[in-house]
């Protein structure tokens, strides 16, 4: 986590993807994957793991809901590197003919960087190969490699090969990682390894049955957990039918009134570093970007439980969070009401605490009673959000629109029930 506001790269409202109109892949999926996030997506077979890559690298089309991208470079097909899983080739290309068609395509004239990716990837001894005379890990890799090529702000991997040497992989590895730390750019690897996780993760996604189970950050986890010991447990846990999800679609509303209050908090934050640029260092201006940051800090978390199935882990950490934000800032006011009185930024930080008095009300009687009441996590109705009137009626907007969605895929259903019924 950052103190910054991090920037969404891609984000997927209520998406599924139905084949053949009757297998379910992905079923009504909310995430927000931000720039520069390492994203691996673990679960076990048949989970829609590859489906929800090839969604968000725009390789196939949602049957339902809305998918959207916030690319610098505009478009998804400069802005998105796909690294195809299967990799068998038409007879007779060689390995030079398809590095120069990408060339091409992507009218790259980097000859430092395409060098760069020639040697990571030993690309050269095999330069006048046929594809197909080269064994499947090289190619795994070889396809890693024409994903990058066009310096893609989004790269979505379904196969990191097991199997090369250790070496090698380290190498391509260290590579990667470099070109993601430089760039900002945000990776979405397709149960990787552990290797491949330590290098490039920092978030995990697990899917059963076209569902998010779960999404956590390793900033989140105890620090004796690595993640093969992560994925055996869910895996484990998962098989044994001691996990549950609940999607949420309607807590959008809630996020949208903490943001109306985050961004009078920010108005105010903003004013008071201005006016103390200069003591910007200060260990006392310090404390007063912590508060910052700590509602940075719950701002993500709350986003995050936004897009992804609700749990009682994530909503207890809200709570927390809350608590500590209140917590600490009435600690400030304690500690600004000790500092010298000749120091020339006393009054200003009084100022702040005084101009963020409404935020800290609205923390502790709306957001912090709104979470204590279970309810709103598990059914949550008019009834139970407490929302503003104007809330109200963007849930009621927001319901309209999945009760449409669910109209029109009940609908669809039908049609298949009659076929097969005609069919019998």
């Amino acid at each position: 986590m950052t103190m910054t506001q991090k920037d969404w790269i891609v984000t997927l409202e209520n998406v599924s993807k139905i084949f053949n109109k009757k297998i379910w892949a992905i079923k009504k999926i909310n995430l927000k994957i931000f720039r520069g996030e390492g994203v691996s997506v673990i679960g076990p077979n048949q989970s829609g793991k590859s489906v929800l890559g090839r969604l968000i690298a725009s390789q196939i089309k949602n049957t339902g809901g809305i998918l959207e991208y916030n690319f610098i470079q505009g478009d998804a097909l400069s802005a998105i590197g796909f690294q195809f899983r299967q990799t068998s080739w038409p007879d007779g290309f060689k390995i030079r003919e398809v590095f120069n068609l990408y060339k091409e395509i992507y009218n790259i004239n980097d000859k430092e960087w395409i060098d760069e990716v020639i040697s990571t990837f030993d690309i050269a001894t095999r330069w006048n190969k046929v594809l197909n005379s080269c064994n499947t890990s090289w190619l795994q890799l070889f396809s890693i490699a024409l994903a990058i090529l066009h310096k893609p702000e989004l790269v979505v991997l379904d196969e990191v090969s097991s199997t090369i040497g250790i070496d090698f992989k380290v190498r391509i590895l260290n590579f990667l990682k470099k070109y993601k730390e430089t760039n900002n750019a945000t990776f979405v690897i397709i149960s990787p390894d552990d290797t491949t996780f330590h290098y490039l993760c920092n978030r995990v996604i697990v899917l059963e049955s076209g569902l998010i189970l779960s999404d956590d950050y390793t900033d989140d986890w105890d620090p004796t957990i690595n993640f093969e010991t992560y994925s055996l447990k869910v895996m484990d846990a998962i098989e044994k039918k001691e996990v549950s999800y609940t999607p949420d679609p309607i807590f959008k509303p809630i996020l949208q009134n903490f943001e109306v209050h985050l961004n009078l908090f920010k108005e105010q934050y903003n004013k008071f570093l201005t006016i103390n640029e200069q003591f910007e260092n200060e260990q006392d201006i310090v404390h007063i970007k912590n508060i910052n940051y700590h509602v940075t800090e719950l701002h993500e978390k709350l986003i995050q439980v936004s897009t992804t199935a609700l749990s009682k882990k994530n909503i207890d950490n809200i709570k927390l969070l809350i608590l500590n934000l209140i917590k600490f800032i009435k600690k400030t006011r304690k500690f600004a009401s000790k500092l010298d009185s000749s120091l020339v930024y006393k009054k200003s930080i009084f100022t702040f605490l005084d101009k963020i008095t409404f935020f800290v009300y609205y923390l502790d009687n709306t957001l912090m009673k709104l979470f204590k009441s279970n309810n709103i996590l598990e059914y949550a109705s008019e009834k139970t959000t407490n929302l503003s009137e104007k809330d109200l009626n963007r849930l009621k907007l927001l319901k309209k629109k999945y009760i449409q969605e669910e109209i029109r895929i009940m609908k669809q259903e039908n049609r298949i029930m009659k076929r097969l019924e005609k069919r019998k």
